[in-house]
C-alpha cells in the first residue's frame, strides 16, 4: 500500500513503501549506509510482489543481494523467475555513453524500456528501480551525463509508475560539495535522504546553528520563511543547511563543522 509522507519520515519508512512515480536520493557517506538501505528497498518491494531491477558495481552488488537474503528474501528465486535482475553498471554504460555525452535514445531502450516492460506484466504489483549510474558517472567527472541520466530516469517514474531510487557519496559537514552541482541533483528528486540517523542529524545542525547563528528571529527567521527552498522533499534539518549556504555564507562552514563534530557518536548527542 502507498502512503503519504512528511519530509521528516525515516528513510525506512519511505524505502518501504515508497510514493507512486517516486524519484528518491540517498546521500551515503560509508558503503554500510548504501547496502543497507538497497537492500531494504529491494527486499520490501519483492516482499510486495512487485519486480526489481538494481544496476550496480560487481563489489557492491554481490554485498547488497547477501543483505537481501538476510532480509529473509529468496534472491535466487526472485532472479530465476524473472521478478529480480541484477545489471553491471558499467556494462550498462558502456552501450548508453556517446564519448562523454549520454545518448538518451540509447538509455530509454536499454534502461529505462525495462520499467515500461515489467510495469505491464500483471504478475508484478510495481516495478522498482535503483542504479549507480549518476555515482559512477561523477567519478569519471561527467557529472552532466549523471544530471542527464537523472532526468530522464525522473521522466520514466513519472511515465511508467515506477519507483527509481539513487544512491550519491556526499560528505554532508563538508562546504565542498554544496555546489550548484548538489542543489540541482536534489531538484531532480522527489525525496532526499540526506543522513541515517534523522533524529541526530537534526539536533547536531539545530545546536550547530544556535551557537553560530543564534536564535532564528527578526529578519533572519523572515528570510527562512520566504526562502523558496528546494523542489524536493527532504528533512528540515537539511533545508536549514540549503538555505544557511545561500543566506548567510560567510558562517556556512563554521556551522557545518561544529555539526559534524556534534552528529559524532562520541558527542553524546540523544
Amino acid at each position: 500500500m502507498r502512503e503519504s509522507f512528511s519530509a521528516n519520515t525515516s528513510w525506512r519508512e519511505l524505502l518501504c513503501a515508497p510514493p507512486a512515480a517516486a524519484h528518491v536520493l540517498q546521500l551515503y557517506d560509508n558503503e554500510d549506509f548504501l547496502v543497507g538501505a538497497v537492500a531494504h528497498f529491494a527486499a520490501e518491494g519483492l516482499k510486495n510482489g512487485e519486480a526489481v531491477l538494481l544496476s550496480s558495481t560487481p563489489e557492491h552488488g554481490a554485498r547488497i543481494r547477501n543483505a537481501i537474503e538476510s532480509a529473509g528474501v529468496d534472491a535466487a528465486a526472485a532472479a530465476r523467475n524473472g521478478q529480480l535482475s541484477l545489471g553491471d553498471v558499467q556494462e550498462q554504460l558502456s552501450l548508453v555513453m556517446a564519448g562523454h555525452s549520454l545518448d538518451a535514445r540509447r538509455f530509454r531502450t536499454l534502461c529505462t524500456g525495462p520499467l515500461e516492460r515489467l510495469r505491464a506484466e500483471e504478475r508484478f504489483a510495481g516495478v522498482r528501480w535503483w542504479s549507480e549510474i549518476t555515482t559512477t558517472l561523477a567519478g569519471r567527472d561527467e557529472r552532466g551525463a549523471g544530471l542527464a541520466a537523472e532526468r530522464l530516469a525522473d521522466a520514466a517514474a513519472k511515465t511508467h509508475g515506477a519507483t527509481v531510487f539513487c544512491s550519491y557519496p556526499c560528505d554532508r559537514y563538508d562546504a565542498r560539495g554544496y555546489g550548484e552541482g548538489l542543489k540541482e541533483l536534489c531538484c531532480v528528486h522527489s525525496h532526499v535522504i540526506p543522513a541515517e540517523d534523522y533524529v541526530r542529524h537534526r539536533l547536531a545542525v539545530n545546536r550547530a546553528v544556535a551557537e553560530v547563528v543564534g536564535e532564528l528571529k527578526g529578519s533572519v527567521l523572515q528570510s527562512l520563511a520566504s526562502w523558496h527552498g528546494l523542489t524536493c522533499s527532504l528533512p528540515s534539518s537539511q533545508a536549514l543547511l540549503f538555505w544557511l549556504r545561500e543566506a548567510m555564507p560567510e558562517r556556512f562552514e563554521a556551522v557545518l563543522e561544529r555539526a559534524r563534530r556534534y552528529h559524532s557518536p562520541d558527542d553524546g548527542l540523544s
